[in-house]
């Protein structure tokens, strides 16, 4: 299991990715996205950012409410 933050970072960037690329669009696909707004706000490479793409976030609410 990752670490909270991990997640938080994880749900972050899959929600750029949801508010930006548009599927059949080059000029929107995901590189674009990490290109011009994951990678100059987290500065990671591109491979990184499908990874945090993967990251299943559902349990991400549960964990929050648990530390609280």
């Amino acid at each position: 299991m990752h670490s909270i933050s991990y997640l938080i970072r994880a749900k972050e960037i899959q929600d750029f990715a949801a508010q930006f690329y548009e599927p059949g669009r080059h000029d929107k696909c995901y590189k674009q996205v990490w290109l011009k707004h994951v990678f100059p706000k987290y500065g990671f490479n591109y491979n990184t950012f499908l990874r945090y793409m993967r990251v299943d976030t559902s349990c991400l609410e549960e964990l929050l409410v648990e530390q609280e």
